[in-house]
């Protein structure tokens, strides 16, 4: 039997720079939903759930809630800006992994007045496992973007933040990366737990790929309007990375990519993405220019480093599901 409504969490993911923030903000503008900006340890606190051990000991969920506050990572204070208030929520949490780590989240809903949660960060779409693992009924939204310009967008952000792996190829990696796994969940998942919002048809026509997610999502259709003007509440700084969302929905960054990169680096990203370019209509404009070696190589170093981290965790991952004998699932 399928979950209420109200206990569906709705999670937002996909390439890093595909838009993933603008659409968390329009979501979390409907008075129904609450999402916070991004908190950073939900994933990684199901990762290390066998750190946790057996979670009905009140005990190890102060410990599982202390983690959460003191980790210098952790983003806590996107839930509520009381610690104490947290960690004593997280403690009276139903014994499962799921239930206490989306204690946090189940409170910002209730401060800002919603009746459901939700979680945003790009890298969901790599870890959706772990999503379905704790929330078996929740949805998902997967947001695409051009990957010439997520993948432009992603070496501006990481020439700013010092991120040597974020260059052409490995931005391209990453899209590949993303998309691969989307495609695997958009297979597994029934039509009500998985949709995909292309970045270019939200910004260009907003009201009607916004009402597909109301009536995907099963909101009150009354809170499209809300959505429509989400810049007027958005909680994102017009100086930060996202300056674009504290704006009202503009176009101006779907074809900056022709600007921010050069002739051979936009064919070598159509000539490693043809297929998937080709199934989302993103048209080739620099077919026959010539790639040098050294992108090719870089590219293939950067895959076959992800290949074997995935490996890891992967295999990380199949040694908990034997040995952590606990309830995952979130319980109302």
């Amino acid at each position: 039997m399928q979950a209420p409504q109200s206990d569906r969490p709705v999670f937002v993911g996909g390439c890093p720079r595909s838009g993933t923030t603008l659409l968390r903000t329009m979501l979390t503008a409907h008075p129904e939903l609450a999402i916070p900006q991004e908190t950073r340890f939900l994933i990684d606190g199901y990762r290390a759930r066998r750190r946790w051990g057996d979670l009905a000991d009140p005990d190890n969920r102060r410990r599982l809630a202390r983690w959460v506050v003191d980790r210098r990572v952790s983003r806590h204070a996107q839930l509520t800006p009381d610690t104490d208030e947290l960690v004593a929520r997280m403690v009276a949490a139903p014994p499962t992994i799921g239930s206490v780590l989306s204690a946090g989240f189940r409170l910002h809903a209730e401060r800002h007045g919603a009746v459901r949660w939700g979680d945003k960060r790009p890298s969901l779409v790599l870890n959706l496992d772990a999503v379905f693992a704790m929330f078996p009924g929740a949805q998902y939204v997967n947001v695409v973007r051009d990957p010439r310009a997520a993948i432009a967008s992603i070496r501006t952000v990481g020439r700013r933040h010092g991120w040597s792996a974020h260059g052409i190829p490995g931005g391209t990696e990453a899209w590949a990366r993303s998309q691969r796994e989307a495609d695997r969940w958009r297979r597994r998942l029934p039509a009500d737990q998985f949709l995909e919002v292309r970045y270019e048809e939200l910004v260009s026509e907003p009201e009607p790929v916004l009402a597909a997610i109301v009536g995907y999502l099963g909101l009150d259709p009354a809170g499209l309007d809300a959505m429509l003007h989400h810049h007027e509440t958005a909680d994102v700084s017009t100086r930060s990375l996202h300056a674009l969302v504290a704006r009202p929905v503009t176009t101006e960054a779907v074809r900056r990519w022709e600007r921010e990169l050069t002739r051979e680096e936009i064919a070598f990203v159509e000539h490693v993405l043809a297929d998937p370019m080709r199934r989302y209509g993103y048209e080739p404009v620099a077919t026959g220019v010539v790639i040098r070696r050294g992108l090719r190589r870089r590219y293939r170093r950067r895959r076959l480093q992800m290949r074997r981290h995935t490996a890891r965790r992967d295999a990380t991952e199949l040694a908990l599901r034997l040995l952590y004998r606990h309830p995952v699932a979130a319980r109302p």
